[in-house]
């Protein structure tokens, strides 16, 4: 049986996922890897085969989608001709974290394709949705890779179709501890909005991860370092509390490590309002944007710290059983079918 695992690589959730997912693909499939997106300096431990540029969205500065950039940034015949060109016809099957090359390829040609990723969860009818509802975007997302048969990945199990988050290996390994500060991880705000409202918490200890940092520096009680994702852990693990947007890694992350959570979701991203939702549910402080006006909820979150009790098992191994169970069964459906036919 072989297999194509195509992933997303537009933020490095979804690659932190697949290095995680690749030793248990190992023990059941022959497969490749794919990826589309931007290139990324994450090594996931396999050969990557290819590498499309795929569609990626880009945010502005104040933390919202960017539409204009986003539309003509984005390439639509380089996608299409990739769409044609992906040989999807040499697998039996394709299993897609999000990614749409290799869905809408499968699609045209009819190869049967799995899809794996937190955004199924979002038009679950089980899963709590947001006063917003965002039809019209819902609906462009669920067609954005389309799949046969879904797994999602979320906070709760809100049906059987539903999987816990995939945490790392090394951050389950990690001493958990507290007196660090607070970690911040927020990519669509720029650094100058960050410091002029956390500079309003002298007290506190801040340590603030960016993409515009290239060496470790220090202002006041707030400490700027680049994203890496060894210190990044580490740093939380030791920490008092994480404010983050609602990107699903970075928030399961900090509820399994049992961290008190403060999330800005990302304006316009839709992924990002629903795992708010959720989370607001679950008892975790959301905040709608990060500004001075909204510093009295930062400051009361800070004086009264929240942390959510979750059992986030590992639920891999069973994942990857179900995975090849389903193919078995569906491939065993169409044989029967296709003879009763004859």
């Amino acid at each position: 049986m072989k297999v194509l695992y195509a992933i997303q690589s537009t933020g490095n959730g979804h690659l932190i996922r697949a290095k995680e997912i690749i030793p248990f693909l190992k023990r059941r499939f022959d497969f490749d890897v794919m990826l589309s997106g931007p290139k990324t300096n994450l090594d996931l431990g396999y050969p990557i085969k290819y590498h499309q540029r795929g569609l990626t969205f880009y945010f502005n500065k104040s933390g919202s989608i960017n539409w204009v950039k986003t539309i003509f940034k984005n390439n639509l015949f380089q996608f299409i001709k990739d769409v044609l060109s992906l040989p999807v016809k040499d697998y039996d099957l394709v299993i897609t974290d999000f990614e749409p090359i290799s869905a809408w390829a499968c699609k045209f040609r009819g190869v049967l394709s799995f899809g794996l990723s937190n955004q199924i969860t979002l038009w679950q009818k089980e899963s709590p949705k947001p006063k917003k509802l965002f039809s019209s975007s819902l609906k462009y997302l669920k067609y954005f890779a389309p799949t046969e048969l879904e797994y999602g990945l979320h906070y709760q199990k809100f049906n059987d179709r539903i999987f816990l988050p995939i945490i790392r290996a090394k951050l389950r390994s990690l001493k958990v501890t507290n007196g660090g500060g607070i970690v911040v991880y927020l990519p669509a705000y720029d650094l100058k909005r960050i410091t002029k409202v956390l500079s309003l918490f002298p007290n506190v200890k801040w340590t603030i991860f960016s993409k515009e940092i290239n060496e470790p520096k220090t202002q006041g009680s707030l400490r700027f370092f680049p994203i890496n994702e060894d210190h990044f852990s580490k740093k939380l693990a030791k920490s008092d509390g994480i404010i983050t947007s609602a990107g699903f890694t970075t928030t399961s992350e900090a509820l399994f490590l049992g961290k008190t959570l403060l999330v800005i979701p990302m304006r316009g991203q839709i992924e990002q309002s629903f795992n708010a939702q959720v989370l607001k549910k679950m008892g975790v402080t959301v905040v709608k944007e990060l500004s001075i006006k909204k510093s009295k909820i930062i400051e009361h979150w800070l004086e009264n710290p929240n942390v959510i009790k979750v059992n986030f098992e590992n639920d891999l191994n069973y994942l990857v059983d179900q995975i090849a169970l389903d193919y078995i069964k569906i491939k065993h459906k169409k044989v029967l079918d296709y003879k009763l036919a004859q």
